[in-house]
């Protein structure tokens, strides 16, 4: 049986610092996360994505479609007060019609007198690119060691580079002055440590189908699923681009058959929005990228470095799906992949509603921990997580009574299987905030599971830092 190896960074990456990671294994068939994604369309539709919705009762997300008309300019919209975000579904029931007859035997067969259509999906294309956007991660590459040091004169450690990270990413909603924009985890979360180098992230940049730049922040991350949702103050833009930009309209990729056009967009290569089209080629197939299973809509809609984060969209213009990975083999060819957007749809409701965090007030645990080794998961039947391995003083997993060697496997859900998930989960939410913890603790010759509450501190309230 063949193998298959993926690369879970597919980020188009300029020179340093771009921590791509490969798994060995036996043919070379990688599974690249593109960092943005064009969509396949086979068929022209009406106007498929609105613009964004401008009111003071509330935050529309995903258009509202049952007026394909509608356009209304962003720029007098105003904060709403605690309104939750939600995303709307596309619920227009869709026909079909027979492409098979019965001749005199009644034994069916195809249609001979088909008729050939060139396809065209300009009209697709003209209303939903504007819900689609550019995204650069500007990284600061530092040295910390050179193994060439020991041949050459001078030591270069401490010197620092800068690389670009391009991605993709989708338009959800407005809520109050923000807009939010759905893309990949793996495009925006490109900080790494190593014995050799630390990679530091100088910032996000959005770019609009007008062109216009503007800076974002992250809302929330979820490593599991391999998504994230990022912010841009509508402040910062021109009304221009506000009137321009559309919130993308949520379809249904549970609907979605095999062999329907779809349609991809992203900033291809880095170069900018492209557009590719092609048929879903299979669904629920399932695809292993850093030990976690997905099940993935296949396209043969050519994906990119750079796509990942861009839409999929079918041909009514809907959003079906988040592009995020492709298969590249010299064995193999337009095997790419893409999220389907109905099964993360509540995934994406909570990043959208997640609490802004300040510079300060994140929230600790107070503990140490140590990630629990594949190994142990895969040949011993360990929980995957992280392991405690300290507790300090002032943290408050103690009136909790959480123990050494319990393993943390969840926060609010969030699945956290190192110490980097972990210490973002936990960091994602204010000091003061209650969350759950899912715990893993062995008894006898298994493990029990179960769940406690605890309330976030600040790092000052620590004695030496935690997690």
């Amino acid at each position: 049986m063949d193998s298959y190896n993926y690369d879970v960074n597919g980020n188009n990456m300029s020179d340093p610092g771009n921590g791509n990671k490969k798994q060995g294994g036996g043919k070379a068939l990688i599974i690249v996360l593109a960092a943005v994604l064009s969509v396949l369309v086979i068929a022209s539709g009406a106007l498929l994505v609105h613009e964004i919705v401008s009111g003071g009762n509330g935050s529309r997300f995903f258009g509202d479609s049952s007026d394909p008309a509608t356009r209304v300019t962003l720029a007098e919209n105003e904060h709403s007060g605690d309104s939750k975000a939600t995303l709307t579904d596309e619920t227009e029931s869709k026909g079909s019609s027979d492409t098979v007859y019965n001749d005199s035997n009644e034994v069916k067969r195809t249609e001979t007198r088909a008729k050939a259509y060139v396809i065209d999906v300009t009209e697709v294309v003209e209303n939903v690119l504007p819900s689609v956007v550019s995204i650069v991660d500007e990284l600061e590459v530092t040295q910390t060691y050179n193994p060439f040091n020991f041949f050459f004169d001078g030591d270069s450690s401490g010197s620092s580079q800068i690389a670009n990270a391009s991605g993709s990413g989708v338009i959800i909603g407005v809520n109050g002055n923000e807009l939010l924009i759905v893309t990949n985890n793996h495009v925006v979360s490109n900080e790494s440590s190593s014995y050799y180098s630390v990679t530091h992230s100088n910032g996000l940049t959005v770019t609009f189908a007008d062109g216009e730049s503007a800076k974002a922040t992250i809302r929330g991350t979820d490593p599991y699923s391999d998504l994230a949702v990022i912010t841009v103050d509508l402040s910062e833009l021109s009304s221009s681009t506000k009137d321009s930009i559309r919130i993308a309209v949520l379809g249904s990729s549970d609907d979605a058959k095999i062999g329907s056009g779809v349609i991809v967009i992203g900033n291809a290569g880095g170069y900018g929005q492209s557009v590719t089209s092609g048929i879903i080629s299979a669904k629920d197939r399932e695809v292993t990228i850093d030990n976690v299973t997905r099940k993935l809509i296949q396209t043969d809609a050519a994906i990119n470095p750079g796509n990942s984060g861009g839409g999929m969209f079918n041909a009514a213009g809907e959003l079906i799906g988040i592009n995020c990975a492709k298969t590249v083999s010299t064995d193999i060819e337009g095997m790419c992949f893409a999220i389907p957007i109905t099964s993360v749809k509540s995934i994406i409701e909570n990043l959208m509603n997640k609490e802004p965090v300040e510079e300060g007030e994140e929230g600790y645990l107070g503990v140490m921990a140590d990630e629990v080794p594949n190994d142990f998961v895969t040949n011993y039947g360990y929980p995957a997580g992280v392991s405690i391995s300290q507790i300090m003083d002032g943290s408050p997993v103690i009136d909790a009574g959480l123990q050494i060697r319990d393993i943390i496997t969840a926060v609010n859900g969030q699945k956290v299987k190192t110490r980097a998930e972990l210490k973002s989960a936990v960091n994602g939410y204010k000091a003061g905030t209650t969350v759950t913890l899912t715990i893993s603790r062995a008894e006898r010759r298994g493990f029990k599971e179960f769940t406690v509450e605890v309330t976030l501190v600040k790092q000052s309230d620590l004695k030496t830092d935690g997690e």
